[in-house]
């Protein structure tokens, strides 16, 4: 839509912060007690009627003030509080975020997990993040595992600290003592390479030449193939921090409403949905109320920042809240929580 004049913008603005702090409609005599407007009630009042009949604002009861619509919060995000201008979080802050999440440089599950921790102590609101897929991880280690004569296991273990196992059939009978060295021989040639850098080494450089590796390495290329053959794509996971913080705010006083925001958090498929839907946009996303895919989360705001490695995305952090969430608090939190997470995966 396009923009206000400076008037509308003062008072929508108004409203807004009143409503974020109070949780109560706001009256056209609240604003007026405010000099910095120098307005009457009535004028106000106009002007109030005027933002309703743009979607802005909405009156909860015939007799009570306007409080700010779905609408009327992008505009204030959008418009009103200069995203790219807000302040930079105390530095005790980011040092506490920075020291927290460092202690578990090496694990990146463990990195991401504090992170959460950190956002859902310094607001009283549900932080979440999305895992990297296994495929986007850096594989640590590899080993494989003789189950029978014709099964074997690869065990994947990643920088992130995460684990997969892969279970394969073979024609060949190994011993396990030729599968431990299968094991020595490739971790040497995969540390620190993600499992698609590992798929692209093994079946280019290799097979480029095959008459130039000895019986072991074509049996460890035919291992590998059969390993990666059955290795599962989807292994998304969602952590999510502070369910508890969600019942200080009386939007979800209702039952009902707290019901079926708690019923989204426990499905791992709406949260994975919700996301997934966040990184397909910007580098940081603000999802407002009905601009949620999910309906189940469609009273509440997303405010999500990805983190990633050398340039390549991996994940989403942030917080979810209700539509009355202290926008210009939250999104420089969540900004600057998700760049102290990329700054140490790289180091």
């Amino acid at each position: 839509m396009e923009n206000l004049s400076e008037r509308y913008e003062r008072i929508l603005n108004a409203i807004v912060l009143n409503y974020v702090h109070s949780a109560e409609p706001v009256g056209s005599r609240t604003l007026s007690r405010n000099a910095a407007f120098q307005l009457s009630p009535a004028t106000i009042r106009n002007v109030m009627a005027d933002l309703e009949d743009l979607g802005l604002l909405c009156q909860p009861h015939t007799s009570a003030g306007r409080i700010p619509t779905d609408k009327g919060f992008r505009y204030y995000v959008d418009h009103l509080m200069e995203l790219q201008e807000l302040p930079e979080l105390p530095q005790t802050v980011q040092e506490n975020i920075r020291k927290a999440c460092g202690a578990h440089r090496g694990n990146m599950e463990e990195m991401l997990k504090e992170g959460i921790m950190v956002l859902s102590r310094l607001v009283p609101y549900v932080s979440v993040v999305s895992l990297p897929h296994f495929n986007q991880t850096r594989l640590k280690h590899i080993r494989f595992v003789r189950l029978n004569d014709h099964q074997i296991m690869a065990i994947l273990v990643s920088d992130a600290g995460s684990v997969q196992n892969v279970l394969f059939e073979v024609d060949t009978a190994f011993a396990q003592d030729d599968l431990n060295r299968f094991s020595n021989f490739l971790n040497q040639m995969v540390d620190g390479l993600t499992l698609e850098g590992v798929k692209r080494k093994i079946f280019t450089q290799m097979e480029a030449d095959k008459n130039a590796y000895d019986n072991m390495m074509s049996q460890v290329v035919q291992l590998s193939r059969k390993m990666f053959d059955q290795q599962a794509d989807d292994d998304s996971e969602i952590m999510i921090n502070g369910k508890l913080n969600i019942l200080e705010h009386p939007e979800f006083a209702d039952f009902e409403r707290m019901k079926q925001l708690f019923h989204a958090f426990e499905e791992k498929n709406i949260m994975i949905k919700l996301l997934d839907e966040a990184q397909k946009g910007e580098q940081l996303q603000v999802i407002i109320g009905s601009e949620n895919q999910c309906e189940e989360m469609n009273f509440c705001s997303v405010v999500m920042a990805g983190y990633g490695r050398e340039g390549q995305p991996m994940g989403k952090i942030g917080i979810i809240g209700p539509t009355r969430m202290e926008y210009s608090r939250i999104i420089p939190l969540v900004r600057c929580t998700a760049d102290i997470i990329n700054q140490l995966m790289e180091t």
